[in-house]
């Protein structure tokens, strides 16, 4: 996984969904993030927009997800499309 990948889906939370930037760690869950529903969507939203890479069928997995599983799933779907 590319540091390019963690970078940019880090500067997605902190840019466009206004993450506080200190509080993003590989193991931090994004439940604690204080992500709502529609913060949620933003994000796969932008993911799809950034990468080509749907993630609408994780949607509601995504909060129990730490940082780092999340720019893995981001990777993964990299791999496969």
């Amino acid at each position: 996984m590319s540091n390019d990948l963690r970078s940019t889906i880090h500067d997605i939370l902190v840019d466009d969904l206004e993450v506080d930037a200190e509080s993003i760690a590989t193991d931090v869950r994004l439940d604690t993030l204080e992500l709502d529903s529609l913060a949620i969507v933003e994000f796969i939203t932008r993911v799809k927009e950034e990468f080509n890479v749907d993630l609408a069928d994780e949607e509601s997995a995504l909060k129990d997800k730490t940082f780092g599983e999340l720019v893995e799933l981001v990777d993964a779907r990299l791999g496969s499309s």
